[in-house]
């Protein structure tokens, strides 16, 4: 949508070339297909003395089951922009499909690639999107329709699990996960993936401003005050999520508090996190996903939704 599409086609040609062996899909590659490698500590400093400094990636070896959900809506932008899934890949997300419907019961690491694998809400509406998308492929012509019923059942089984195991009336939001009083900002992204339930997304998002906002700008997760600065993609998740909600005024104005901050920061190029307070970049810098949220925060703000 922003014009790219030669590299938007290379992408996900390379992804579904690489999801076409069969293995379960991991969560990130080398840009040759190989497997990321574990994490390992180099003893330097680090930036203004951010120990320990780490080569690798530990998420390469954890489950998230967001990646179905990734998987599926890029392949149904693809097709919506006009392009066919030639038959290979077509197969590709249909066993992709298939496994996510076995999978979404399982625990994992979720969104945020934590250490201790659970019933992510997020995961799980992650499942709920995969599901869906393929659906709609199913009726687009993309997809072959053999198993169409059985995602659709498990679709529908996803929403009533949340329905009765991530929902809270006395917060007034969708939780972290079963069992916790935690809320976690990622879950704005589900008004972006149309998850059913206008009325609690709305309030799922009031709460997490109310307990997760900092200035302009929001934690990840309840209890991440503690340890880190605010996640800069997770603002401009939340004024997509209000735009789309039809809280135009409340979308706008956010929108242009956190701009304004970050336009005092000078050439452009944003971190993954901020200090609420001294509004100092924390985190991977320059990164990626914090450009992406505020182009799709732009974008829908002006009436163009990604």
């Amino acid at each position: 949508r922003i014009g790219a599409f030669a590299e938007a086609k290379a992408g996900l040609t390379w992804l579904l070339h690489r999801l076409g062996d069969g293995t379960q899909p991991q969560v990130c590659y080398t840009l040759s297909g190989d497997h990321v490698a574990d994490a390992t500590t180099v003893a330097l400093p680090g930036y203004k003395g951010s120990a320990p400094v780490r080569i690798g990636n530990l998420a390469g070896e954890q489950h998230q089951h967001g990646i179905y959900g990734d998987i599926f809506e890029t392949a149904g932008r693809f097709v919506a922009c006009g392009n066919v899934l030639d038959a290979r890949s077509a197969e590709t997300l249909s066993h992709l499909a298939d496994e996510c419907a076995d999978r979404w019961r399982l625990p994992d690491a979720g969104i945020w690639e934590l250490h201790e694998d659970r019933h992510y809400t997020m995961s799980k509406i992650s499942c709920w999107q995969a599901l869906q998308r393929a659906i709609e492929l199913v009726d687009a012509g993309q997809m072959p329709s053999t198993c169409r019923d059985r995602w659709s059942r498990e679709r529908d089984r996803i929403a009533a699990w949340i329905g009765e195991h991530c929902w809270s009336e006395k917060r007034g939001a969708y939780l972290m996960y079963p069992g916790t009083e935690r809320l976690d900002a990622s879950l704005a992204l589900a008004v972006r993936f149309r998850f059913d339930g206008e009325d609690r997304l709305a309030r799922t998002l009031d709460a997490i401003d109310a307990e997760l906002g900092a200035g302009d700008f929001h934690y990840r997760y309840s209890g991440a005050a503690d340890e880190e600065g605010c996640f800069l993609a997770c603002t401009f998740w939340m004024v997509e999520a209000r735009m789309l909600l039809g809280q135009r005024e409340r979308a706008q104005g956010q929108f242009d508090a956190a701009m304004a901050t970050l336009g005092a920061r000078g050439v452009g190029t944003y971190a993954e996190m901020i200090d609420p307070e001294t509004h100092a970049f924390l985190g991977n810098t320059p990164q990626g996903l914090t450009h992406l949220a505020i182009i799709q925060a732009i974008a829908t703000l002006g009436g163009r939704e990604l």
